[in-house]
């Protein structure tokens, strides 16, 4: 039975003062030795706070060895880890607390924007490390394998905020398959430049940890710093998103690095255009492309395909690979038939990577899964050679820069305007970010598209702000059911206001 100590244990035992963290920003380095106390003392820290078994532990913090320890230790003592978005609101983090209710929440923020969200929230500086370090070291019971490990928040305000509940046995599970994949070895040197708050930012910590792998972590993304880092640290392998691919791209282009260490760079969470592949095969000419496409609900691997940097010019470099090691990928039509290949229909995921439900939705829970299965709501297809074609989204969410935003979520913060009788919104292709998000609202009162964005902007994060506004007379399309036409509106005309 593995849980989230097995990796550690194992480390410490056959790596142990090998490197395990690296710090770019402050220099700090751990080893397996050391990140094993670590995670020990801090389950004794949870026991000094009284932090019950199964009881939830929050994060709101940039990536860094610290919170990659918490990642670990969280779990590893028989907690739950929480890790919130940093680029939400004050109103978002009171939602996702609110909804799990965390008995603690470390943070890196030295203002009083975490205060009240949890009983008890630390600082993760030096004080964090002192606390630490004079710990009792743990010593938890058996852990269940299906017991939950991690909650990770994929919707927003109120009600529609959706903790999605990770397993041990999700988590562990996704682990093997990544460290087969990627052929992931103690040689590799892995740069952790996506947000930690994402299971697709933390996906590496487990595999990494488990086969010896050195992790170096950067606060966030800056494209000249990664590739600082890269020549400095002799990194092998990194993951992100479409346009940080973009960046990285017109980057070398200003001050050249050397990236020849690089083996591998993974992408996904948004399809990727031709010419960013074109660009990011020419600024790493000798290093693997790899596209993976999954979700937060499947912990999060679903598929990969390697070696996409060979497939340029061909038809096949827009699949987002086959299923991984593990998990099985099906196509099925809205009756749960599986469909013959080259046929549309519904992305089906299956294997012990699907996460146990969310967090106090069972509704919400039982409209995806059955058993080990996921319904993604991703409308897609699988040719002769068993890839997957992700083609649609059944359901209207918006994938923009590797973030996900959720329509109705931006709706229902328009309609808060007392200007707005009724507004829709939708993704737009773009070239940079691979959607960008758009409202289109009726108004009942002049109302430019500056007002708009700034009562956007006061309650949502950055990234589910419309970049555009569509500002219309005539009610929006709709079904004789009253149910919105965006199929419609994604050919309308308007006036398009300037962000």
């Amino acid at each position: 039975m593995n849980t989230f100590r097995s990796p550690v244990t194992r480390a410490a035992a056959c790596f142990g003062d090998g490197t395990a963290f690296i710090d770019h920003i402050t220099g700090q380095t751990t080893t397996f030795n050391e990140l094993a106390d670590h995670i020990d003392r801090i389950g004794g820290l949870l026991d000094f706070l009284g932090v019950g078994a199964g009881e939830r532990v929050a994060v709101l913090a940039e990536g860094s060895s610290r919170y990659a320890e918490l990642y670990l230790a969280i779990p590893a003592a028989g907690r739950v880890i929480v890790p919130l978005n940093t680029r939400y609101q004050r109103s978002e983090l009171e939602a996702a607390c609110h909804d799990c209710s965390p008995r603690v929440l470390f943070t890196d923020r030295n203002d009083d924007s975490a205060h009240g969200l949890a009983e008890v929230v630390l600082p993760l500086d030096g004080q964090f490390d002192k606390l630490v370090a004079s710990s009792n070291r743990a010593h938890p019971g058996p852990i269940d394998e299906d017991a939950i490990a991690a909650i990770f928040y994929t919707g927003g305000t109120t009600d529609r905020a959706k903790g999605v509940c990770l397993s041990h046995r999700n988590k562990l599970a996704d682990a093997e398959t990544l460290i087969i994949e990627l052929e992931l070895s103690q040689a590799d040197r892995w740069l952790v430049m996506s947000p930690m708050f994402h299971a697709a930012g933390s996906f590496n910590v487990i595999p990494c940890v488990w086969q010896g792998a050195v992790q170096v972590f950067l606060p966030r993304f800056d494209a000249a710093t990664v590739l600082k880092v890269i020549e400095e640290h002799r990194i092998t392998i990194t993951f992100g998103v479409p346009t940080m691919l973009t960046a990285l791209a017109e980057a070398q282009k200003i001050v050249a690095a050397d990236v020849s260490s690089m083996r591998l760079i993974g992408h996904g969470g948004a399809p990727v255009t031709r010419t960013t592949l074109g660009e990011t095969v020419a600024t790493f000419p000798n290093t693997e492309i790899c596209v993976q496409y999954g979700a937060t609900e499947m912990a999060p691997l679903a598929t990969v395909g390697r070696h996409q940097e060979k497939l340029v010019g061909s038809p096949a470099v827009r699949a987002a690979g086959r299923s991984a090691v593990g998990v099985e990928v099906t196509i099925r039509d809205e009756d749960g038939v599986e469909l013959p290949r080259g046929v549309t229909g519904e992305i089906v995921v299956t294997g012990p990577n699907i996460m146990l439900g969310y967090w106090q939705k069972p509704a919400a829970t039982e409209a995806v899964l059955s058993g080990d299965s996921y319904r993604s709501g991703d409308l897609g297809y699988m040719d002769e050679e068993g890839r997957v074609y992700v083609v649609d989204r059944r359901k209207d969410m918006i994938i923009t820069g590797g973030e996900n935003v959720y329509s109705v979520e931006v709706e229902d913060i328009l309609a808060l305007h007392p200007a707005i009788i009724e507004a829709a919104v939708i993704g737009e292709p773009h070239e940079l970010w691979g959607e960008i998000v758009v409202a289109i609202v009726v108004c009942r009162d002049d109302i430019s598209p500056e007002e708009l964005d700034a009562h956007c902007r006061s309650q949502l994060a950055s990234y589910k702000v419309p970049r555009r506004y569509i500002l219309r007379s005539e009610p929006l399309p709709r079904t004789p059911a009253g149910k919105l036409l965006k199929r419609e509106l994604r050919q309308a005309d308007g006036h398009v206001g300037p962000v």
